[in-house]
């Protein structure tokens, strides 16, 4: 079996390394290595999980282990699951909720991907893993909202599971948890019309709250776009009124405080968009293309918008952008097209607490079909469209890195820092040596502070290792070794430099 080390430091990009503690953390195959998010976003530790062995009757053992932010030990234990014959499962991202880790793993059965669709075959099991105790609970799961404890019985489970049109798993809140439908059907199905209602639980399991965002049982789609101590934030869309409307909840007892119009039918433009709720309001950016009945089209982009509702649901601010408005800083048509073909491919819209709002984007071509040849899709430069709190565009910021062929982005992941004045980002770069004429990875960091921005590579791959970055603890970035003789891995903390 495979041995995980894992080293533990704390170092600057600019200062020298310093060991503080080697330890063994796991045995076994690693199947699951994740950061933990605390509620407001922030890192609370990391979670892996590993496999054992097989016991008897074909049942997996694994192993856990939780590691806080600064990578010490919080927990360590066993546990068994249920195996299901002609079935393969993924363990899905842990959620911290108070002193618990909610645990959930998605079984399906990947041999049906041939025929274009595995829905019919998905479920979710689920478990709490007790920081306090360091117990971890029996599996429960969820058959039309019914909960249920213990594992699914294994016989004839694909014909009772071509029944139900929904997944249905656990969302962190607060103190517990949404449970969140997801139709396993396509999206405009009509059987999709039962999904009306938004239930909360107690980390206990013990039901909270519903409500219900369907009361007419439309056709509808939905998911949660934002949530934080204070607010629920769910989008819900009518495919026949072709309406969206953002569901601004209360958390603490599933009252609704306002529904705000984001389109319909009648609306000039549809929308791809972000939110984040302030202290006296909420900002949706974003960007908009003309209104169809499909919804919003990348490649018809027309340009950045910025919407701003008080906490009555009162719009205050609204202000569309188009690509013509930012000629003065780069060389883009009405159309949003650059040069060479490329577009701007929306990433990331960072809103900073004074409501300015920076826009990262990157230059993308999709792939080109001729006669004879097609040629693969590739990206090049990030570009970031800088504005103030009045929607003015103040800046561009161009970061450059190589094209990549056969991919859709080079952007990795980014966070909020300095109590939300500054963003920082991460990206993947492949440097071509001018000599040996070969490609190695680089890490690249930008950093957004009280709007002046810093950018650094740093170089993450050479002939005896490769290193995959995770996001970490403010100030700073886990980094994953892969050793090239395999014998183990390592992470370690390094510090920031901005």
């Amino acid at each position: 079996m495979k041995r995980i080390l894992f080293i533990i430091l704390f170092i600057s990009f600019t200062a020298k390394a310093q060991i503080s503690s080697l330890a063994e953390l796991a045995s076994g195959k690693i199947e699951l290595f994740s950061p933990i998010y605390e509620i407001d976003k922030s890192i609370y530790g990391y979670f892996t999980i590993s496999r054992l062995d097989k016991v008897s009757n074909g049942d997996e053992v694994f192993e856990y282990t939780l590691l806080d932010k600064n990578l010490n030990k919080v927990a360590n234990g066993e546990f068994l699951d249920k195996s299901y014959k002609k079935y393969y499962s993924n363990f899905m991202l842990p959620e911290k909720v108070g002193n618990k880790i909610i645990l959930s793993k998605i079984y399906f059965r990947s041999q049906m991907n041939s025929f274009g669709n595995t829905s019919y075959y998905k479920f979710v099991s689920n478990r709490t893993l007790n920081l306090t105790t360091n117990k971890i609970s029996k599996p429960f799961y969820f058959d039309d909202n019914m909960l249920v404890e213990g594992e699914r019985p294994s016989k004839k489970i694909s014909k009772a599971l071509k029944k139900k049109p929904f997944i249905q798993y656990p969302f962190a809140i607060n103190d517990g948890y949404l449970l969140f439908k997801e139709s396993k059907l396509l999206r405009n199905s009509f059987k999709s019309k039962t999904i009306t209602t938004l239930e909360a639980f107690n980390i206990d399991n013990s039901k909270k709250w519903d409500y219900n965002y369907n009361p007419n049982n439309e056709v509808m789609q939905s998911s949660i776009e934002y949530l934080d101590e204070g607010n629920i934030v769910l989008w819900a869309k009518n495919f026949r009124s072709k309406q969206q409307d953002l569901h601004f909840i209360n958390p603490e007892n599933g009252a609704l405080n306002f529904i705000y119009t984001l389109e319909g039918k009648k609306s000039d433009y549809n929308h791809l968009f972000k939110i984040r709720v302030l202290k006296d309001k909420t900002v949706i950016v974003g960007m908009y293309s003309k209104n169809k009945s499909t919804g919003f089209n990348i490649k018809k982009s027309l340009g950045l918008f910025k919407i701003e509702i008080d906490n009555t649901g009162k719009e205050i601010f609204k202000k569309y952008f188009s690509w013509e408005d930012a000629g003065k800083y780069m060389n883009i048509k009405k159309n949003g097209k650059l040069e060479k073909g490329y577009k701007l491919l929306a990433k990331q819209f960072f809103i900073f607490n004074d409501g300015s709002v920076s826009f990262l984007a990157e230059k993308f071509k999709s792939q080109q079909y001729y006669v004879v040849v097609s040629l693969a899709p590739k990206t090049t430069d990030f570009m970031m469209l800088n504005f103030d709190k009045d929607f003015a565009l103040k800046e561009v910021n161009k970061i450059e890195k190589d094209k990549s062929y056969y991919t859709s982005s080079d952007y990795l992941y980014s966070q909020r820092i300095k109590e939300g004045n500054g963003i920082v980002f991460f990206y993947r770069d492949y440097k071509k040596d001018e000599e040996t004429r070969k490609r190695s990875w680089v890490l690249g960091i930008v950093s957004i502070i009280d709007g002046k921005m810093k950018h650094e590579q740093i170089p993450m791959s050479s002939e005896d290792f490769f290193i995959s970055p995770y996001i970490a603890k403010e100030g700073y970035i886990l980094l994953r070794e892969y050793n090239k003789d395999r014998e183990h891995d390592e992470i370690r903390l390094e510090k920031l430099n901005y």
